[in-house]
């Protein structure tokens, strides 16, 4: 009479289709090539480390599922805020704050001015930000040119209705109520 081989299972029992593939051995020795440069095989955990770093042919990374993870993609760049906006508005600031000092406010004023109004053109034509910056340097650049203005006619129609003013100019005496 002959007997079946017997098997490894003694009770016959099928493996079960649901349970997780057996992971291998983490800390079992590594098989050894004859060739140094040879490429180690590659890890299907798409979380373990690479085993050589910098190999020049690597294989592409991995994300979940086996999918190729590819950088994210650059936007455009941002355009940014116009450069003469801000100078513009800076001059303009400075204007006011000088308007009253011997007339110079005008001149940072007018130049405030007139780069406002050439930012603005380039902000429309670039799509840049800074279009506040450029109003404002507008209207405080004018602004000082016109206090700047107010302040000197004011200066002259007091020297204009001061009698004396000449002949002490003329004189070189000063009368002062501090003498």
């Amino acid at each position: 009479m002959t007997y079946p081989p017997p098997s490894p299972d003694p009770f016959n029992q099928q493996p079960d289709p649901y349970a997780p593939p057996p992971t291998p051995n983490p800390y079992a020795p590594q098989p050894v090539s004859g060739d140094p440069y040879a490429v180690p095989p590659v890890s299907a955990d798409p979380y373990a480390a690479p085993a050589v770093s910098g190999a020049p042919y690597s294989p592409q990374p991995t994300g979940a599922y086996g999918v190729p993870l590819t950088p994210y993609a650059q936007g455009p760049a941002a355009p940014g805020t116009n450069g003469m906006a801000i100078a513009s508005m800076v001059l303009g600031i400075v204007g006011v704050l000088m308007c009253w000092c011997y007339g110079i406010g005008a001149l940072p004023g007018l130049i405030g001015a007139i780069l406002g109004h050439v930012s603005q053109k380039q902000i429309r034509e670039r799509q840049q930000e800074g279009r506040g910056m450029a109003i404002t340097g507008i209207i405080t650049g004018w602004s000082a040119v016109a206090l700047t203005v107010i302040g000197i006619l004011i200066v002259v129609i007091i020297v204009a209705n001061d009698p004396t003013f000449w002949d002490e100019i003329q004189n070189g005496s000063s009368s002062s109520d501090w003498d």
